[in-house]
């Protein structure tokens, strides 16, 4: 699994990188593959992360994260022991 932490700020590339990110996502018969955290608690989102990728999701962005969220996602990267995840990309994009 591989994680890329944005930070959402007004200034700076990061508008352009998030613009980068969506344009590289692969379309799925449900839309892209974003996530608004702002909507899930930390252990809701980690369960939509684990749904996604069960369905075949390989790249996905989450726009919105919390602290404690972006912190959950690093810890469960590190429990992924038997590689089932080697294959997925998740950008998450901080709050300011």
């Amino acid at each position: 699994m591989q994680i890329q932490v944005i930070t959402s700020s007004h200034t700076g590339a990061s508008p352009d990188l998030i613009g980068f990110v969506v344009a590289g996502l692969k379309e799925t018969a449900d839309g892209l593959p974003i996530v608004h955290a702002d909507a899930y608690a930390t252990d809701g989102l980690l369960g939509i992360l684990e749904v996604r990728a069960a369905r075949g999701e390989r790249e996905i962005l989450v726009i919105g994260c919390s602290r404690d969220q972006v912190q959950a996602v690093l810890e469960w990267n590190s429990c992924d022991d038997e590689g089932e995840f080697e294959d997925l990309v998740i950008h998450l994009v901080r709050k300011a």
